[in-house]
């Protein structure tokens, strides 16, 4: 008791003074229509903004669930792609319907690091041989269905990627105007900017023209965007094509991306290695 009257004695000025604002306020609200409306709106423009607040605060918890959400969805659409499904029909009839196999499926996956600035770049992703990703697979971005590269090594729960601005990796692409085929390979310089190689100089370029991955390889399915045909020239002494192509996907923005499982990829390289041995 003696150190509570203590207390009293050392704040109980600012104690009093506090209590009387508080008295005043309440006196002036109760006894003045104007001054109780203002204070009414005050409290209820208080109110809002403060709902507002948690609201969004609410919106950025759940951000990242939603957009996991969204790309698990985008997966599955992706998977009903006519180039995710296999041919079965020999002959080609308008008069009955195409049989087709399930030859891709995709597994959606969060970038949590990544470089670009490097000779040899790769990423690390959120899914691992838990969820089915497994070396020798490749990437795409999710968004623009871009390449972003080949995994290469895998844990239960993450993976490393091997970044298509790695100067190791080799993609089976395309010209999609006319179907000449080659190697997308980087050569260090432009993060944006890949080079396509092997393309025999008859081939008919031009700038604009896009390119995409060949279906030639187990890694990808046909069709998916690389980029387009910046500038072009033939090395000298060469009979190919040397041709750089600007991304479609800026791989510095890459959140989100596909793995890509092709569910006929041993048979085809077991058909692949019977065809070498020959």
């Amino acid at each position: 008791m003696r150190n509570l009257i203590f207390l009293f004695i050392k704040h109980g000025g600012f104690v009093t003074f506090i209590f009387m604002e508080f008295l005043c306020m309440y006196l002036v609200i109760n006894n003045n229509q104007t001054q109780r409306a203002i204070y009414l709106n005050s409290l209820s423009a208080a109110s809002d903004i403060l709902t507002e607040q948690v609201d969004k605060f609410s919106q950025f918890i759940n951000l990242s669930s939603v957009a996991d959400s969204l790309a698990k969805k985008n997966a599955e659409l992706l998977a009903e792609a006519e180039n995710a499904k296999f041919i079965k029909t020999v002959l080609k009839d308008t008069s009955k319907i195409l049989e087709t196999d399930q030859q891709f499926t995709f597994t959606a996956a969060k970038v949590i690091s990544n470089s670009i600035n490097n000779n040899n770049n790769s990423l690390s992703i959120n899914r691992g041989f838990a969820h089915d990703v497994l070396p020798s697979k490749g990437v795409i971005e999710a968004n623009q269905n871009g390449v972003v590269g080949i995994v290469k090594s895998t844990t239960k729960n993450h993976a490393r990627v091997m970044s298509i601005l790695h100067r190791q990796t080799l993609i089976s692409a395309s010209i999609k105007r006319n179907g000449h085929f080659g190697s997308i390979v980087w050569k260090g310089n432009d993060p944006k900017t890949v080079n396509l190689v092997d393309i025999p100089k008859h081939a008919d370029v031009i700038i604009g023209d896009t390119v995409q991955t060949s279906g030639y390889s187990t890694l990808f399915p046909e069709g998916v965007m690389i980029g387009v045909v910046d500038t072009f020239w033939i090395p000298s002494g060469s009979n190919f094509f040397d041709i750089e192509v600007s991304l479609v996907n800026d791989l510095n923005k890459t959140k989100y991306v596909y793995v890509v499982n092709n569910l006929m990829a041993e048979e085809i390289k077991q058909t692949q290695k019977e065809g070498s041995n020959e």
